[in-house]
């Protein structure tokens, strides 16, 4: 479903590559895990830890996925447990690159997350300075302090490619929640995007106090105005993006707590798919907005094309989708009005019924304004979601 050269594609072929891939890394992974404790081995493959949290009942576990040193990685996919009767539905998905270009699916089922990404640039992994996954989980009311859910990295599903598709081996260290503690941010608003010096900074959470502190990585917090144990409001002294910036609410008493939060826009959903594993799939969006783009579906066996927009603005835009033949017929069209905050994710074929979006034909994509556009190729057989790059052209 992409315009992009054969080279970028994830099609079939790909789809093959990752299964065997897989295979290759999980025998590998042992040997190397192993290896790299005896002294005087170097480790040269992706090394991934999950932090060890500690949240409040009613609090957001924010699990947060880093890579121990710089790799530049091109594309891949991880996949994650957290399995609990404690947790609620997941709100958000997150990955962060230096450039912005990576993008990706994680599609989330009963505690586990399966994320494919591609980063075209392969800046992904070349930071240390914030994790590369994050995923936003509430810890229910009902949850009991002091039980513990592992956060576990999946080595069955790990596949990390280097800029010309090499695989690495990898090293995981996955990690536990602690349902404790009274301190927790749940949201940071606006959580994306350049904020000017003296705008109103929202952080939402549980366990606020008037005396917390609030700190953010790279800038000066100026002002600070408690409003509730829910919610702080800040402004910063210069302008600052707000995209992964690490946000810290610190208490002193009663105890001594710190909350860490990376920021980033979290949107609403505008409706649900009614195919199953497209609800399932939280796009995963590369930074840059576009007010049109081009995609070519593919409809084979259980193999099928989808598409997700959305909106960071703060009002409304237009859109409209036209689907046409391989000789630029146009077979049918569809405008949507996506809501400010919101994400919009379907298969094509609900988005046109009555018309096949059958391989060889061109979806174009045309925004009022600016929005993020991701194209999606998924398998019903498989349960995988590939992200798909909008092009410039048909």
């Amino acid at each position: 479903m992409s315009c992009l050269p054969k080279s970028l594609h994830w099609g079939v072929a790909a789809r093959a590559a990752v299964v065997i891939g897989l295979v290759a890394i999980t025998g590998a992974s042992a040997t190397l895990w192993a290896a790299s404790g005896e002294p005087g081995v170097v480790f040269t493959g992706v090394g991934l830890t999950v932090r060890n949290e500690t949240v409040p009942p009613g609090g957001m576990l924010q699990i947060k996925v880093e890579i121990t040193e710089p790799k530049p990685i091109l594309k891949g996919r991880q996949g994650l447990k957290f399995s609990s009767a404690s947790l609620g539905a997941v709100q958000g998905v997150a990955a962060f690159s230096p450039k912005g270009d990576v993008s990706g699916v994680a599609v989330i089922r009963n505690g586990n997350a399966q994320v494919t990404f591609r980063s075209p640039l392969s800046t992904f992994g070349t930071s240390i300075d914030y994790p590369i996954l994050t995923i936003a989980v509430p810890v229910l009311a009902t949850a009991t302090p002091g039980q513990k859910v592992n956060l576990t990295l999946d080595p069955s599903i790990a596949l990390w490619l280097d800029p010309v598709s090499n695989t690495y081996p990898v090293e995981l260290k996955s990690g536990v929640l602690t349902v404790g503690g009274t301190l927790s941010v749940s949201n940071v608003l606006p959580g994306s995007g350049p904020v000017p010096a003296g705008a109103t900074i929202r952080i939402r959470g549980v366990g606020f106090l008037p005396t917390s502190i609030v700190t953010v990585n790279g800038s000066i917090v100026t002002t600070k105005r408690y409003l509730s144990a829910n919610e702080i409001q800040i402004t910063l002294g210069t302008t600052t993006n707000m995209t992964g910036r690490r946000i810290r609410v610190i208490n002193h008493k009663p105890v001594s707590e710190t909350a860490t939060y990376y920021s980033y826009q979290r949107t609403a959903a505008l409706g649900v798919s009614t195919h199953l594993l497209m609800a399932q799939s939280h796009p995963i969006f590369a930074r840059a907005s576009r007010a049109q783009s081009f995609f070519r579906p593919v409809l084979s066996g259980s193999t099928f094309s989808g598409i997700a927009l959305q909106n960071l603005r703060t009002t409304a835009v237009s859109v409209r989708l036209d689907l046409f033949s391989a000789t630029n017929v146009l077979l049918a069209s569809k405008t949507i009005s996506l809501p400010a905050n919101n994400r919009y994710t379907r298969d094509l074929a609900e988005i046109f019924p009555g018309v096949t979006p059958a391989t060889g034909t061109i979806l174009r994509v045309m925004a009022a304004n600016p929005i993020q556009m991701l194209g999606l190729l998924g398998d019903d057989a498989s349960g995988v979601v590939l992200p798909v790059e909008p092009a410039a052209a048909p």
